[in-house]
């Protein structure tokens, strides 16, 4: 029985002017902010932004572009900036991985921060954890932390004009959560912490089944509808608290290793996409599980809203699929797992998912 451990929550404002809570909400923690974020989020942002602090004491000391990979030296050099020394609190604005890098980068600094999102492709808006990447791009390690933005401020009317292939990763990636999760802790017993994040896992697959092609195709038309929010939702808030509550090995095993795996490949950028990997890697992994119908519903979901259903699809030869599994066998975590999967057991699902692609043309 563990002793003792802690549970922090991000607190989040979703709606098309969700900026304005700026002012309410982040004075509380200081008066001076230090802008981390990509050029094309600062850019869609910094207007709402300025406007949305004025008149409450609030200065900015600094707008530091954090474009590229997240990588150990990104956040050194951050952290060192003398903006950053100079803020009480930070803003991290823009996609995954420049939210990823001023996310380490407050870790590292302690101080507080606020995420903005700018594209729905993933939970780390809301998650307390960061992942690192080598220069080249290729996965180089997770940063764990129990620390989660104080508030993530969700601007329909930004992420509504954000490339639609962004939000269709998130939604794979999401839907992973799910998966990954209720294999994982089959059978064990879990405790609160863990319990609440399994629990809430379902939501981020359901309500992604029921809104998830609308919202793409309300992207496409810079709609910012109900399926539109609800699936923001899904994808920055309600992955990133299973991520927070759930213990790591329970949200991210076969399904990600696979994405790990796959996104090392020199294959062609497609082939890195992480949402459109892990989405491959569910349909494995439930073929893997014996989940039948399951597979049946999620593949025709992957091919009503464009992920891939095939090998073709992730830009990988026989070759690599290969590599990739065993390099996946070997990662696996048997002692979460309720079985072991074997490369060869990978490989017949995959030749099972070619056929099953083959005869749904």
């Amino acid at each position: 029985m563990t002793k003792r451990y802690t549970v922090s929550f991000p607190n989040y404002t979703i709606g098309e002017e969700a900026y304005d809570k700026i002012r309410e909400i982040c004075p509380r923690y200081g008066k001076t902010v230090v802008v981390i974020g990509g050029r094309e989020g600062v850019e869609a942002a910094q207007e709402k932004m300025v406007k949305a602090v004025e008149g409450v004491g609030l200065e900015f000391t600094g707008f530091i572009h954090a474009s590229g990979q997240t990588t150990r030296k990104a956040i050194a050099r951050i952290a060192n900036d003398s903006a950053v020394a100079e803020a009480d609190m930070i803003f991290a604005v823009g996609g995954g991985k420049v939210i990823d890098t001023a996310k380490a980068v407050a870790h590292t600094v302690n101080k507080p921060y606020f995420t903005f999102p700018t594209v729905a492709g993933s939970c780390a808006a809301s998650a307390s954890i960061a992942t690192v990447y080598e220069p080249d791009g290729r996965f180089r390690e997770y940063l764990y932390s129990i620390v989660p933005p104080v508030h993530v401020f969700i601007c329909t009317r930004i992420l509504v004009h954000a490339p639609v292939e962004v939000l269709r990763r998130g939604i794979g990636d999401t839907m992973a959560k799910f998966y990954e999760a209720q294999i994982a802790s089959r059978g064990k017993t879990l405790c609160h912490r863990d319990g609440m994040g399994i629990a809430l896992s379902k939501m981020c697959a359901e309500p992604l089944y029921a809104y998830g092609a609308q919202a793409l195709e309300d992207n496409r038309q810079h709609r910012a509808s109900l399926a539109f929010e609800e699936t923001v939702l899904a994808v920055i808030i309600t992955s990133g608290l299973v991520s927070n509550l759930a213990a790591p090995e329970y949200n991210g095993h076969i399904a990600h290793a696979l994405f790990v795996e796959l996104g090392n490949l020199s294959a062609r950028e497609q082939c890195r996409q992480h949402g459109g990997l892990v989405a491959y890697g569910i349909l494995l992994l439930l073929l893997c599980d014996g989940q039948v119908e399951e597979f049946e519903r999620f593949f025709r979901f992957c091919r009503r809203i464009g992920l891939p259903t095939c090998r073709k699809d992730i830009g990988a030869g026989e070759d690599d699929i290969h590599r990739v599994f065993q390099a996946t066998e070997k990662k696996q975590d048997v002692r979460i797992m309720p079985y072991k999967i074997t490369q060869s057991v990978l490989l017949d699902a995959a030749r099972k998912l070619e056929t099953y692609h083959k005869n749904h043309q």
